[in-house]
């Protein structure tokens, strides 16, 4: 039986992340990592100009030197990013027990990997083929960014808050589960569409007010 990478989704808050690499791969692998809440060190002796901008506003933390195995230690996540592979490899023996690494270019070698991915706000959608083909998964991305547009990062937000208020005040399972399906209903997307806010709401509230009693 084929074995196949488990999805996750890794909560980086207050963890240290180890980028290792100054080019364009490594300013990728860091860029992606910004908004996570991660501490973010780079090694590398150089660093292109977007990076050097990450750590001139504090986003990140650089070494200006060669990697040394010292640099892995407290790291979650490592992410060996140089165009070199013996400097790759020299990564990946320095890990240590419970660390996992994304080798550049050698998935076969890395304990995970990073796919690719659509974001609208807390909308994230991901594609990944196991190292197979990542332009196919980037073209698939690319086809499902036309589909789900910046209109989702609205609609989810809104669905957000109304989860809340629904949790909050409609007391029945029976009625709550009713409105969380009415709430996926194309109606509702077309208002946040058209960036009607009011005509939204409105409606959202005329479901909660018919369905905030109790079941009989």
């Amino acid at each position: 039986m084929a074995e196949h990478s488990y999805p996750a989704m890794l909560q980086l808050t207050g963890r240290r992340c180890l980028v290792v690499g100054g080019g364009r791969v490594a300013e990728r692998k860091t860029a992606a990592l910004l908004d996570t809440g991660a501490f973010i060190t780079v090694v590398s002796p150089t660093l292109t100009e977007r990076l050097h901008t990450f750590v001139q506003t504090g986003r990140i933390e650089w070494r200006e030197k060669a990697f040394e195995p010292e640099d892995i230690q407290e790291a979650l996540l490592v992410f060996a990013a140089t165009d070199s592979s013996e400097v790759n490899t020299f990564v990946l023996e320095a890990l240590k027990p419970g660390q996992l690494i994304n080798i550049a270019d050698r998935p076969d070698l890395s304990t995970f990997t990073v796919p690719a991915q659509l974001r609208r706000g807390r909308l994230l959608m991901t594609v990944a083929t196991e190292g197979a083909s990542p332009g196919l998964a980037r073209k698939l991305v690319n086809e499902l960014g036309e589909i789900y547009d910046e209109t989702y990062e609205v609609y989810v937000d809104f669905l957000a808050e109304a989860r809340r208020i629904v949790l909050e005040r409609v007391e029945s399972p029976h009625r709550r589960r009713r409105l969380f399906k009415r709430l996926l209903e194309d109606d509702f997307l077309y208002d946040a569409r058209r960036q009607e806010p009011e005509r939204l709401w409105g409606r959202f509230w005329d479901l909660v007010s018919r369905n905030s009693k109790d079941d009989t």
